[in-house]
């Protein structure tokens, strides 16, 4: 099991050049839970995660790691103890699969430390858990977009860390595929306490999956907390201006939202 890790933005300002895209953000990440960040295109979801991962300094606050400034930390141990997925992550020429989710333990290796048993039994747990054990041998630049997203996240699985960040990790899966990546990492959460931070764009599964869910408008937080209590009628049209009626889900009991458009919103006649 993962020690709980405590994730917090602080009055976080975030954007590049000149250009603001998270403006003066705080909130605590619940450790050793699900949480789903959601939000119209181009509200700073992306910004926002790469902020909590350190792949964006702030124009003004901070991202503290239990308590402490991410900024401040060596490299090493934020990568020991926070995974990035981040969105279109680009591969080198030829890398097969095996060797591209062996580098999720390049932390764990230090200066002098040799490849171990241990690193071998990590990359094929996440080989196995990602379906992409089949895989292995074969370069990642001939796979589909599909299979590559898998890889990648197994990448991320192999790193082993007690908080993983992923940006729109169901991207490039069909449907059967992108609960199967929910459930793996539902099951990450539940089983060895790994607190999970994501960013997803299909409202239903992000009801179904999140244990805390953080609506994300013009680069601020509109709404945080249970998805029961967050995702209500008023939130979904003032943030994503869309018409809908919320009812519950007839599998989880979560919110489910069904969106009214100007056609076929009746009965025929």
């Amino acid at each position: 099991m993962f020690a709980p890790s405590a994730l917090e933005a602080r009055s976080l300002s975030l954007g590049y050049g000149d250009r603001r895209v998270v403006h003066d953000l705080s909130l605590t990440v619940p450790p050793g839970k699900v949480t789903v960040v959601v939000g119209p295109n181009a509200c700073g979801k992306s910004t926002f995660l790469r902020g909590l991962a350190r792949l964006l300094s702030p124009a003004s606050g901070a991202v503290l790691l239990d308590g402490r400034s991410i900024q401040d930390l060596p490299s090493r141990e934020v990568a020991l103890r926070l995974g990035i997925l981040p969105q279109g992550p680009v591969a080198p020429d030829g890398i097969t699969v095996t060797d591209l989710v062996s580098r999720g333990r390049h932390p764990h290796q230090g200066w002098f430390r040799r490849w171990t048993a241990d690193d071998d039994a990590a990359v094929t747990a996440a080989l196995t858990a990602t379906g992409t054990l089949d895989l292995a041998t074969r370069a990642v630049d001939e796979l589909s977009g599909g299979q590559r997203q898998r890889v990648w996240i197994a990448m991320a699985l192999a790193q082993r860390t007690g908080i993983l960040l992923l940006d729109e990790p169901t991207t490039y899966l069909d449907v059967s595929h992108q609960v199967e990546v929910l459930d793996l990492l539902t099951d990450l959460n539940e089983t060895e306490g790994a607190t999970v931070v994501m960013v997803l764009h299909e409202l239903n599964l992000a009801c179904r999956y999140a244990d805390h869910l953080i609506v994300m408008r013009a680069g601020q937080v509109a709404a945080a907390g249970l998805p029961a209590e967050v995702l209500t009628e008023q939130v979904v049209g003032d943030v994503f201006d869309m018409r809908c009626r919320v009812v519950p889900d007839p599998v989880s009991g979560t919110p489910m939202i069904v969106p009214i458009g100007r056609h076929r919103t009746g009965s025929p006649a």
